[in-house]
């Protein structure tokens, strides 16, 4: 079948290509819609209004501005979204050669990997569901090329069919072919990836973090859950300064120790983190992950020993403790100041040290500092030039907590006492509903560390003094009123107070999900198999392909391909055939070689009351056998014939209309 000769099946040809390039949009440039509508309408010129096909050297011209407009839009034709768009742009110029019925199914074949495409950027539950709807339309799609104008509903059964014989298959093969790293968890080098906590800090850095709405992870507590002030959520150690910009140390960060051990009083909870590029864990300290492929350093960092795509979820078990040991002996690389910047810091810093011989007494007059200072909070920080410890602490006054953690180390360190920064995470969001913590981006913070004689590394957290809501509360409770916050996710229900529960519940089903699906691992999956089997070998295994799948889809065989066929029956002669049985129950008997019409005329004289009804009958049969059996008419009459195979229905309902009348 040529594709001008339906113009039907390639307005549902159309509306499938589209509904796998739309969700896409999103990251993607909005100009490749403008070349789908063009390429659309020029071929809907050709089928209906004789335009020709574009020549070959057009094409060519056309290919060539397409990947042209793809570099331009993201300046490497090497990144994943760029790649997505040359596939995109490959379906839609597609149109313009589209001329047998070979190409639509090679157009419905690509819109399917589109559709898959989709999900390299996304798995949420939301999106699963979206791309149900888009391969149900182009299941819809594929049977408007073999039926005449059929009813969407009517396609759609099939389609609800379809999906029906295949779940045995789908729940087996998930249940029990082997886990592999899947495709999607791969890092999105295109720059449209999930933001989050950088390895490195500059005053402004975590200010601007917190104005995404992103989730960052989620946290499963067993019993109750520690109070918010506790919840600082350690990542990573930044114990080296250049005058502007916090890094950490790559050399202390390779030294491995043992994991701390796991006493009795401790606190025990599970992590998923969100799909990105991990290359450290956040725990509260001290923390022992249950993960193999993760080390612990004498910084009291848990990183990976190789970077970890995708959802990330571990177990963890901490005790919270007064200080940290430290690791590797040597506090004086915690002394280390850059350059000749920051006077007045450094001048007040000295004095400290001057006349407080105690380091303790010398962290108290820091935070003194800071308590009588009237600092200002704020997500929308003035702009600091060479001296901005200086401009900070003595000028602008206005910050957030990375302002107030990177000059209170500048401070100690100035004043002679050993001291870092720590980013990570403080506070969370709590969902009862289902009784776990989610820890946004906007949660983000830093906090200080300082070094004291006989007991560690001490947590300092000077925002703790300057804005004691931010920890007590949560930074939702003090921010949500600042013009800045949430400033990058402006649809996001965060935003709205009032659709805090739906945003909840919605969530609680987006972690079910990410739990039961998409964290089903190897280990997951053997954990699974072994509780259902016992023990896990090829006969168990075997046994339970068979249960699982086996005999389901015999079923499914047996019930779709039973003998003799539906497709090679006549069911409009058999309604026919019923409809005489019934009237000869009733003593008018259809001869042997009575033609419908003979039977018909016959039953006027002999049986009068039955001669409306047959007619009916009769006349539907007659017209099914010049219809073609996908016709939206044929369908209609065969049901009509069904419904009325016997006279007690057509009775009824002559009845009821008299009764009306």
């Amino acid at each position: 079948m040529k594709a001008s000769e339906s113009r039907h099946s390639i307005l549902w040809l159309l509306l499938a290509q589209l509904s796998a390039m739309l969700p896409l949009i999103a990251v993607l440039p909005v100009w490749i819609v403008a070349v789908w509508g063009a390429s659309a309408w020029w071929y809907w010129r050709i089928i209906s209004a004789g335009y020709q096909f574009p020549a070959a050297p057009i094409k060519a011209l056309l290919a060539v501005a397409a990947v042209l407009g793809v570099y331009l839009s993201f300046a490497s034709l090497l990144a994943l979204e760029a790649m997505v768009a040359i596939l995109i742009l490959a379906l839609i110029l597609k149109l313009l050669e589209l001329k047998t019925e070979r190409d639509q199914w090679l157009v419905l074949m690509l819109s399917y990997f589109v559709i898959a495409c989709g999900l390299l950027f996304s798995q949420q539950i939301i999106d699963v569901v979206l791309a149900l709807l888009q391969i149900t339309v182009l299941l819809l799609a594929q049977q408007a090329m073999n039926r005449d104008k059929t009813k969407a509903v009517i396609m759609l059964r099939s389609v609800g069919v379809m999906a029906l014989q295949s779940l045995p298959l789908m729940l087996m093969l998930f249940v029990i072919f082997p886990r592999i790293g899947p495709l999607w968890t791969m890092p999105l080098p295109g720059g449209q990836g999930i933001t989050g906590m950088s390895d490195s800090l500059e005053f402004g850095d975590i200010a601007r973090l917190s104005q995404s709405g992103e989730l960052a992870f989620r946290v499963r507590f067993e019993g109750e859950p520690p109070s918010t002030e506790s919840l600082y959520w350690r990542g990573l150690v930044l114990d080296q300064f250049d005058g502007r910009r916090w890094t950490r140390n790559a050399w202390p960060a390779r030294n491995k120790i043992p994991a701390p051990a796991v006493s009795a009083a401790t606190v025990k909870y599970t992590v998923t983190l969100e799909p990105a590029l991990h290359e450290w864990l956040y725990v509260l300290p001290m923390g022992t992950v249950d993960r193999r492929d993760v080390y612990y350093t004498t910084q009291h960092q848990w990183l990976s020993k190789r970077p970890i795509n995708g959802r990330v979820e571990y177990e963890v078990s901490s005790q919270f403790v007064n200080g940290l040991p430290d690791g590797n002996g040597d506090e004086r690389q915690n002394l280390q100041l850059a350059g000749g910047q920051n006077a007045q810091a450094r001048a007040l810093a000295a004095q400290w040290q001057e006349n407080i011989a105690d380091a303790s007494d010398r962290v108290a007059a820091a935070m003194q500092f800071f308590e009588s200072t009237p600092f200002e909070y704020t997500l929308t920080p003035s702009v600091l030039g060479p001296n901005n410890v200086d401009e900070f602490l003595f000028s602008t006054r206005q910050g957030y907590c990375e302002h107030f953690a990177g000059s209170f180390v500048f401070l100690m360190r100035a004043a002679g006492v050993p001291a870092r920064i720590v980013l990570g995470y403080q506070g969370g969001e709590f969902n009862k509903r289902d009784n776990y913590l989610l820890v946004h981006q906007s949660d983000a913070h830093a906090w200080a560390e300082v070094w004291l004689k006989g007991q560690g590394w001490v947590r300092v957290d000077p925002t703790a003094t300057v804005a004691p809501s931010r920890i007590r509360l949560g930074a939702e409770a003090v921010l949500k009123s600042q013009s800045g916050y949430l400033k990058d996710s402006f649809i996001s229900l965060r935003r709205f107070e009032w659709a805090t529960r739906l945003r909840l519940f919605v969530d609680n089903i987006n972690y079910a999900w990410a739990r039961w699906v998409l964290n089903f691992d190897s280990d997951t999956q053997a954990s699974f198999l072994r509780g259902i089997l016992g023990e896990i070998n090829p006969q168990r295994m075997f046994i339970a392909i068979m249960l699982a799948g086996g005999i389901p889809l015999t079923l499914v065989a047996f019930f779709s391909l039973r003998l003799p066929s539906q497709k090679g029956e006549d069911l409009a002669a058999k309604y026919y055939l019923l409809s005489c049985k019934a009237l000869a129950r009733r003593g008018v008997q259809r001869q042997a070689g009575e033609t419908p019409e003979q039977f018909l005329a016959r039953v006027k004289v002999e049986s009068p009351s039955w001669f409306d009804w047959l007619a009916m009958q009769t006349k539907l049969f007659s017209e099914c056998s010049y219809y073609s059996q996908q016709s939206e008419a044929y369908l209609q009459n065969l049901q009509k014939l069904k419904r009325f195979r016997r006279p007690r229905k057509w009775l009824e309902q002559t009845s009821r209309r008299g009764l009306e009348r």
